[in-house]
């Protein structure tokens, strides 16, 4: 019997999208009115309910929700000691009973390679000891490793499981996705709320600043930006090859997002986002399995746009201009062109980078340390809220890799990458592919690669919601390429029972 009646899903689950918004409405409703972020504490036995019923989309959303709060706006999350202690807890429990519910069970060939970073994490584990803070290095690599397991179970188990709907899946990332844009959008009006310091602004002065940058429903700009740019390359790459077909609310969230960047005025958010359109460009371009019809519109449609959107920055010179301001941080007034260097382009984060190399020169096999710097080296710890969140600072990954691993450090996590990438790409597993990737380019800017109570956590978090994603899409196909079989089959033996073939009997085929 051919597999012929396989139903084509929706876009996505209109109700499961409905009440994912409620949900984070809630949670954020409970958290702006209560007391030290203990209206976190809603989140707790909806993860209970995820595990009780096997429900993995709903320890997903758990998850998500727990990783965005971390970086909203303090305006409507607020964040005390109460959120600190159980969005910890949270991701604890979730690591604890997810990984053990997985080991010996087969593992997605979308998630396997991601196991690749324990073999760092080890090497970390090893050589901090004698880093600069090894209290610190340890605190944050089990931070780091807790909620990296927690995702890495999670998305392992929907990935391997039937009962996962992918509509059901798609709207909860559309939901976070809806948040985290459309949300911003709406607090464009309201800048005492949108605007980065804003608070410190008003209580000190009275006022905003002129210059001041918009964050809105982040913590600040430089997380807005690069969060943007790294869901819209989602969006993109689960548009073109998963859902392959008109969505309003796709095209909406994608046209949002020049809005919120250059109103961040990141350039790492820029740079990122022109990365991410050109990688996911690329792989339409190489892509089989993708309709002819289909990729010859989105080519068209994107070619269209890029065309009318580099006219438009630079037909005038006013728009000129602008681009140049962004580029090069000019707030006001007009660069001249002999000042529009390279050094002046980079002086932003050329003082780390600087500091870096200094540092790596004194270790170079081994580093100094998990995620830590040279001024933590003596620092005096006074509560493990501290040690939780102490903040670093680092310029391009690949210094930042060295100054804490060394050489040996870092080929292990070139092996990693290499190995991630190899084997998304050999089993076209775009989605991940791409979030991957322009988390990579976003660490070119600032590095947040480790940094799972900063921008870290959403983007590894949107990286493992990509695996689920890309695997489903993977399963799909293969019950494509199984119906298509059995239909030959069925033809075959069609054409032997009508004598107009030369197949033999029937018991041979």
């Amino acid at each position: 019997m051919p597999m012929t009646n396989l139903r084509t899903p929706d876009v996505y689950d209109k109700k499961a999208l409905y009440w994912g918004l409620f949900g984070i409405a809630l949670s954020c409703g409970l958290m702006a009115t209560l007391p030290m972020g203990s209206g976190f504490l809603i989140l707790l036995p909806i993860a209970l309910v995820g595990f009780g019923g096997n429900r993995t989309l709903l320890l997903m959303w758990t998850l998500l929700a727990a990783t965005i709060f971390t970086m909203g706006n303090p305006y409507l999350f607020n964040k005390g000691m109460i959120f600190l202690y159980s969005n910890r807890l949270l991701y604890l429990l979730v690591a604890m009973i997810m990984t053990f519910q997985i080991i010996g069970q087969r593992k997605a060939v979308t998630v396997k390679p991601f196991l690749f970073l324990l073999a760092f994490l080890v090497y970390m584990t090893a050589i901090s000891a004698q880093g600069w803070n090894p209290l610190i290095s340890y605190m944050k690599l089990i931070l780091f490793t807790v909620i990296y397991l927690a995702f890495y179970s999670v998305a392992n188990a929907s990935a391997t499981r039937w009962n996962v709907r992918d509509e059901v899946l798609r709207s909860i990332f559309l939901g976070f996705a809806c948040f985290i844009i459309l949300g911003s959008i709406a607090l464009i009006p309201f800048p005492a709320i949108s605007t980065l310091s804003a608070a410190r602004a008003l209580e000190q002065f009275g006022y905003i600043p002129e210059g001041a940058l918009f964050m809105g429903v982040t913590g600040q700009s430089q997380t807005l930006g690069p969060l943007v740019a790294v869901v819209t390359t989602f969006l993109l790459a689960d548009w073109l090859f998963n859902v392959k077909r008109w969505s309003w609310l796709y095209a909406l969230l994608f046209a949002c997002t020049p809005i919120l960047i250059i109103k961040t005025g990141s350039r790492t958010a820029m740079g990122t986002y022109l990365a991410g359109l050109l990688f996911v460009g690329f792989l339409f371009m190489r892509a089989r399995g993708v309709g002819g019809k289909w990729k010859s519109r989105a080519l068209t449609v994107g070619f269209l746009l890029g065309t009318f959107a580099i006219l438009g920055l630079f037909a005038t010179p006013a728009a000129r201009q602008s681009v140049t301001n962004f580029v090069f941080k000019t707030r006001g007034g007009t660069i001249e062109k002999h000042q529009q260097t390279w050094e002046r382009l980079t002086s932003s984060r050329q003082g780390l980078v600087d500091e870096m190399k200094e540092n790596i020169a004194e270790k170079p096999m081994v580093g100094n340390g998990f995620q830590v710097m040279k001024s933590m080296e003596h620092i005096e710890i006074v509560s493990i809220a501290q040690l939780l969140s102490q903040p670093v600072e680092k310029g391009v990954w690949i210094y930042a890799v060295m100054e804490d691993g060394g050489i040996f450090g870092m080929l292990l996590f070139c092996f990693f990458l290499i190995t991630v990438f190899y084997t998304l790409l050999k089993h076209r597993v775009y989605v991940t592919a791409s979030a991957f990737f322009v988390f990579v380019v976003s660490n070119f800017g600032e590095y947040t690669f480790f940094s799972m109570s900063g921008m870290a956590g959403i983007f590894w978090a949107l990286i493992f919601v990509g695996t689920v994603f890309d695997a489903h899409t993977l399963r799909r196909r293969q019950r494509e390429q199984l119906a298509a079989g059995a239909a030959n089959y069925d033809l075959r033996i069609t054409n032997y029972d009508s004598g107009s073939s030369g197949y033999g009997p029937v018991n041979q085929l």
